[in-house]
């Protein structure tokens, strides 16, 4: 009697837990991107491409790390390439200068953008990451 009753309720549990849980499909959900090649975007025409709902990673070369990140509004992407700017990186938590050079006019059509640390040397890049 015991051993039939222990089956019932093993046997409701296990299909209580099966009902709860569902796989996503492959390429579907947050989180998830396409494999594939990414570029960095130099450019703050590059940056300012980014929409709400776009993602872009933060490369950090100082401690190795990627952060990936989703766009809230505009004036995110406005704010990663503002001259004089910063940012933190989420790993490793060192501030990072932005600095933009270049004229736009002399065969560009803007500004390139670097991430500089605190010694003055490129520490960090933006690559946008279209899903």
């Amino acid at each position: 009697m015991k051993s039939i009753i222990k089956a019932i309720l093993l046997g409701s549990f296990a299909v209580g837990l099966a009902s709860t849980v569902s796989a996503e499909t492959p390429g579907k959900g947050g989180g998830t991107f396409k494999p594939g090649t990414y570029k960095r975007a130099e450019s703050q025409e590059e940056i300012q491409k980014l929409k709400p709902g776009y993602h872009y990673a933060l490369v950090c070369m100082e401690c190795k790390s990627i952060n990936v990140k989703e766009v809230k509004d505009e004036k995110e992407a406005e704010a990663l390439c503002h001259e004089g700017g910063t940012l933190h990186c989420d790993a490793c938590k060192k501030k990072v200068t932005i600095k933009t050079s270049g004229t736009p006019g002399k065969g560009t059509t803007s500004k390139k953008v670097t991430y500089l640390n605190e010694e003055g040397k490129e520490c960090m890049f933006v690559v946008p990451v279209k899903d």
